[in-house]
């Protein structure tokens, strides 16, 4: 089974219509039926394997990294966040014993805290970002690694962590949803 946002579907049929392929010259050229060209168009992409999509994405000059790369510029958002653990945008939490952070999304191409580049995929599935979370929304894999020592007491560290993030915010008059 294999997710990818909508938004990229849209972009495999953009392109295969610029191209002036129909579905079903495309699914002969690939060797699939029509029907699946049809429903990852329609934002099924569920229903295929990773490989027929990889194929259809290859066949159209693209692959899954550049039609997620051209959608992003198409769409002028380059939303991203900045993967740095130990960044204020990064709002740290406990869920289930595990430390996980909450990255605020940036439109810059820098963090405006820290000034790292910003990811701008998920540095798992290669997912544009196109939702708040800490999570991938394809994947489900942590956007932000936690490179934080092993014997940090979590807990408390998150709670310090938060307090300081809260009086930073303050400081610059910052609201956040997390606060």
């Amino acid at each position: 089974m294999t997710t990818l946002p909508h938004d990229i579907c849209k972009q495999i049929a953009q392109t295969r219509r610029e191209k002036g392929l129909t579905q079903s010259a495309l699914a002969l050229e690939v060797g699939c039926k029509q029907s699946a060209i049809s429903m990852l168009e329609a934002g099924q992409p569920s229903k295929l394997s990773k490989e027929n999509i990889e194929k259809i994405a290859s066949a159209l000059g693209l692959t899954l990294q550049t039609a997620q790369a051209k959608l992003v510029s198409s769409q002028g958002d380059k939303r991203g966040f900045c993967p740095n653990a130990h960044c204020p945008s990064n709002t740290p939490y406990v869920v289930q014993g595990q430390l996980i952070f909450h990255p605020r999304l940036q439109v810059e191409k820098h963090c405006a805290y820290c000034a790292e580049l910003l990811e701008t995929c998920c540095p798992n599935c290669e997912t544009a970002i196109h939702a708040e979370g800490a999570y991938c929304t394809s994947c489900g894999t942590a956007r932000i690694t936690n490179t934080l020592p092993g014997d940090l007491p979590i807990a408390s560290w998150v709670t310090e962590r938060r307090r300081e993030l809260t009086e930073l915010r303050k400081l610059i008059n910052f609201s956040s949803p997390e606060d």
